[in-house]
């Protein structure tokens, strides 16, 4: 009776073949079967790269062992900072309760203590979800056996800054190369099969994205709305807007907490005189232009609404909440 019932439970367990099905598209949609090719001769590449990607992560967690190995013990009663202290019982407060809990020493859910979870604490870092909370343990870490301390070696973030250098950002980036290259020669090789040379198609390529230089030129030369187009279109007009965003980058940046309201009326200022000569960009664009084909640029019509968003917050913040009244202090016979 119980070999049936396995036998039953094997040949069902055979019913999550069905789930292949949808699989049986791809053979039948020319696109989508170029794509799975891809991934697939893209795999021969890949194995390569990620034998490359499991020496270094290996070399990652054997230092991290070596910096943080037995540094991640913590007591549930934070006040006690040694093991041998962290004994008997403490008060927890919970929601105007106050319930006595017994202390206890334990490690954090991941550690470093070896290699094998130092390789799966740093896959999880990689992943980009909940790693602040791993990098508050390294950065708190003090000894083996020995409670944290906040921030008590806040140099150990640079550990993690290049870690996140060379896996989420170089290996990634490597991977999806490697995929774009795969298509890419993909492509040549149909393309070969329709005997067209690199140059020819690169021609073929270059005449279906290229795009006029001339950006809505008008037709009379003579005009005002000519000599206006020549303005806004010159590198000393670009180079002169470019410099206005770095320079409104920067007064971006000036802002502090706990700034006096003369250095916030000072910024104030700032942003009022950029959002006019940005406006002003505007203006003379749409001029040179014309209004149609001013907005059948995108990043033109990036611009107006950013700028209209300014124009909207200054009004707002200028009209509907004055912070000039703050900055002069109230009469004394009021």
């Amino acid at each position: 009776g119980n070999s049936k019932g396995k036998d039953i439970n094997t040949i069902k367990s055979l019913r999550v073949l069905r789930v292949l099905r949808p699989l049986k598209t791809i053979k039948r949609l020319p696109k989508l079967k170029a794509v799975f090719d891809c991934v697939v001769n893209s795999l021969k590449n890949v194995f390569n790269i990620l034998i490359v990607y499991m020496l270094f992560m290996f070399i990652f967690a054997v230092v991290a062992v070596q910096l943080f190995k037995g540094k991640f013990f913590h007591c549930t009663d934070e006040s006690k900072e040694f093991e041998k202290d962290c004994r008997g019982k403490y008060l927890l407060y919970e929601k105007n309760e106050v319930k006595a809990r017994d202390r206890e020493w334990k490690k954090y859910e991941f550690h470093y203590d070896n290699v094998l979870w130092a390789l799966l604490t740093l896959f999880t870092v990689s992943t980009g979800e909940g790693w602040p909370q791993v990098l508050k343990h390294s950065v708190d870490a003090t000894f083996e056996n020995q409670g944290p301390s906040p921030g008590y070696r806040m140099e150990m973030s640079i550990f993690y800054v290049v870690y996140f250098v060379v896996f989420p950002f170089f290996f990634v980036n490597i991977f999806v190369a490697l995929i774009i290259i795969t298509f890419q020669e993909q492509g040549d090789k149909m393309m070969e099969e329709y005997s067209l040379e690199k140059n020819e198609r690169a021609c073929i390529d270059f005449a279906i994205s290229a795009k006029p230089l001339t950006r809505h030129m008008p037709q009379n030369k003579q005009s005002f709305q000519y000599r206006m187009w020549q303005f806004v279109v010159s590198p000393p007009f670009e180079y002169t807007i470019m410099a206005m965003i770095a320079l409104n980058t920067i007064v971006l940046m000036m802002k502090f907490y706990g700034a006096s309201v003369a250095y916030e009326n000072a910024l104030r200022v700032f942003n009022i005189v950029f959002t006019s000569l940005f406006s002003l960009e505007c203006v003379l664009k749409v001029m040179a232009f014309g209004i149609l084909n001013y907005f059948r640029d995108a990043w033109n019509i990036f611009d107006f609404v950013t700028v209209l968003g300014s124009i909207t917050d200054i009004l707002v913040t200028e009209f509907g909440n004055p912070a000039w009244s703050r900055a002069t202090p109230p009469s004394p016979r009021s």
